[in-house]
């Protein structure tokens, strides 16, 4: 019997942290994008062995819900870059706990976020995988089931395209945050809260990104990365670069960004929230 769990990530453009004494009542509100490849984990004694690299936030779901047996981890995007890669793992093991039978759905996506808010490892991810479709909106803190979410779909002619520069903790990212960049977070989310629509999201995250010039961190590469053919808009998560592209300039556009010299993926919005199923 093999338990499996398929999660999308999610990559944050901007976000509010509001911390409380309790951690399920702990997060941010936010917005980001939920997109795939997707993280895939099975549990099962007929599987091979593969978890070298599973994040330590799920082998914690391992031993306090006491799970054993062979792991397969298909992880194919990296943790410390931005893409929530420790939530959806966490969110994973979670789900195979419910699939076991000892934990409920939702209970597995809160315990899931407390893991996540008291590792310092993430603030929103969970909720906003808990949706995970499209563009998503964080409209309360907490954990699913407390905190308030929504999804939009993500149009089909936007390519998604990522820029690595560097590794982050979660942690780092929070010191970073100053007042400045608080107040912007806020302005911006009040403005797309009042029109929660692809156009201005887009705009928001543009604005917000230009008006904190997180972006000038890239130094000498700002200005290419700013030409670059069919971009609509853009943001900064961590040490990372998250390009939206028109479909009928990803040609040119990958042409431009390769001699940057920068690790380049290309991105697809999830059409589905987490699922888990037995094989």
């Amino acid at each position: 019997m093999v338990f499996c769990a398929s999660v999308p990530h999610h990559i944050t453009a901007l976000f509010m942290p509001i911390i409380k004494e309790d951690p399920i009542y702990s997060g941010s509100i936010g917005i980001g994008i939920a997109i795939e490849p997707r993280l895939k984990l099975c549990i099962g004694e007929e599987i091979l062995n593969n978890y070298e690299n599973l994040p330590y936030t799920a082998k914690e779901v391992l031993n306090k819900l006491k799970i054993n047996g062979n792991l397969n981890l298909n992880m194919p995007l990296p943790v410390k870059m931005g893409y929530a890669t420790s939530a959806s793992s966490t969110i994973a093991t979670e789900l195979i706990g419910f699939l076991y039978g000892k934990i409920s759905y939702l209970k597995a996506l809160q315990e899931a976020h407390k893991i996540e808010i008291e590792n310092k490892t993430g603030l929103g991810d969970v909720l906003a995988i808990s949706c995970g479709i499209g563009i998503v909106l964080r409209k309360r803190e907490g954990a699913p089931g407390i905190g308030e979410v929504d999804c939009i779909s993500f149009p089909k002619d936007i390519s998604i395209v990522t820029l690595e520069f560097g590794s982050m903790e979660t942690k780092e990212l929070l010191n970073n945050y100053d007042p400045q960049i608080l107040n912007e977070s806020q302005i911006a989310l009040n403005k797309i809260e009042e029109d929660f629509s692809f156009e201005t999201v887009l705009y928001e995250i543009k604005a917000f990104t230009e008006k904190t010039k997180i972006i000038n961190m890239l130094n000498n590469k700002t200005d290419k990365i700013l030409k670059t053919p069919g971009l609509i808009s853009y943001y900064v998560k961590k040490k990372m670069v998250v390009l939206l592209i028109e479909n009928n300039k990803i040609e040119d556009a990958l042409y431009n960004l390769k001699g940057i010299g920068l690790n380049l993926r290309i991105l697809r919005p999830s059409s589905h929230g987490p699922e888990a199923w037995q094989e």
